[in-house]
């Protein structure tokens, strides 16, 4: 067995993807925005993954995202690249790429399938580049990972390290995967940290998400550790109104969380994709049934 990541607790940021308002590609707003998550205290930095709007991105796209993160965070922060691909031979060239830019850790979407698909997917990848992996753990979006699965991966892929873990209720799934594998694996919260006084009470060791207050977030965890409830329970409340609205509308998440950069002076525009135009990869497989009718067609994804 590996040792887990040192640099592997935390809040790792999700990072959106700036876009003008022709669609094109932000790049000067994407230094704001790893700007605005470390101060805010992250120390992680996720581009290109789904909330990232990274399964709207072409080859090229992806590849300068990645680079203009890692480039910008100069080794401040590790940073995670979302692989999104359902389709193996895609996927491992999504984590190629995320390795060549200098990417520090994968953050794997296992694809639809039975145990066996996932085993052979999280695997390969795994062998391929010898990263350190982080499931994404989102029934919407991927497999169903249920607890025992999850520890048969850990039995088998010695890169896998983490879990970002959606599949509500949350912190119930939490407790399951840390009473089978304890001090193995590192668990982490999303969904915009709604959760996350419970993911914290029940073994969370940070959160994989790209709230645009990660400076609650931070100090809800900060309190927390130190043993002060009260004050924990008071940066949540702060947290709550973003995260409940996220919640009660994920179809158009993605376009909140811009709109708010955008107001806070991170982002020049709050422009996001329609997935209707997305590139024609094995990627962009994201269900949006959910989206209601009357949305505007550059609503984003749900994952947090």
């Amino acid at each position: 067995m590996n040792p887990l990541p040192i640099w592997l607790h935390g809040l790792f940021a999700v990072l959106p993807t700036p876009m003008m308002a022709d669609r094109s590609l932000d790049l000067e707003s994407l230094d704001r925005v790893v700007e605005h998550y470390l101060a805010g205290g992250a120390v992680g930095l996720v581009p290109a993954s789904i909330a990232g709007e990274g399964d709207l991105l072409d080859e090229g796209e992806r590849r300068r995202v990645i680079e203009r993160v890692v480039r910008r965070s100069a080794g401040r922060a590790p940073v995670v690249v979302g692989v999104l691909a359902d389709r193996l031979t895609d996927a491992l060239a999504q984590a190629k790429v995320a390795a060549d830019c200098g990417a520090g850790g994968l953050l794997v979407k296992p694809p639809q399938g039975d145990a066996q698909d996932v085993l052979t997917h999280v695997g390969a990848i795994a062998r391929s580049l010898r990263l350190p992996i982080i499931l994404l753990d989102n029934p919407k979006f991927g497999a169903s990972l249920p607890a025992t699965l999850v520890q048969t991966l850990i039995d088998t892929v010695p890169e896998l390290c983490g879990i970002k873990l959606e599949d509500e209720p949350t912190a119930a799934k939490m407790a399951q995967v840390r009473a089978l594998l304890g001090a193995r694996i590192r668990i982490f919260g999303g969904l915009g940290g709604v959760h996350c006084l419970q993911e914290l009470e029940h073994g969370a060791d940070g959160f994989f998400t790209g709230t645009p207050y990660p400076e609650h977030l931070v100090e809800v965890m900060s309190c927390w550790r130190r043993g002060d409830q009260v004050a924990a329970a008071a940066a949540n409340a702060l947290l709550l109104p973003t995260a409940l609205r996220e919640r009660e509308h994920p179809a158009t998440m993605i376009s909140q969380r811009k709109t708010i950069l955008r107001d806070r002076g991170v982002l020049r525009d709050a422009a996001v994709r329609s997935r209707a135009s997305a590139p024609g990869n094995a990627a962009a497989q994201i269900d949006i049934s959910q989206v209601p009718s009357n949305e505007s067609s550059f609503c984003g994804g749900g994952v947090h």
